[in-house]
């Protein structure tokens, strides 16, 4: 098995100062995820709840996403109660 020699160390480019360079670091990565204010949440329901919010959905001129069904009639009902 060959052996190779010790490398050797690369020179610095003229007009680099690697001691300026490093003591004036750098910017931490940014943790952000994502911007928006929202978290997610799970939501078990019975299957025959969710067949009459289907057929509730079914109904309507506008075909909404079940998600968006569900967030208006949240609303609804925080709006009815704060009233």
């Amino acid at each position: 098995m060959p052996i190779s020699r010790k490398p050797k160390p690369k020179e610095t480019p003229p007009g680099v100062d690697v001691d300026a360079l490093i003591e004036k670091g750098g910017s931490v990565a940014s943790t952000k995820t994502t911007t928006s204010k929202t978290k997610s949440v799970v939501l078990r329901l019975p299957t025959d709840l969710l067949v009459r919010i289907d057929q509730a959905r079914a109904t309507k001129p506008l075909k909404l996403p079940r998600h968006t069904w569900l967030l208006e009639a949240v609303v609804e009902k925080l709006e009815r109660e704060s009233n």
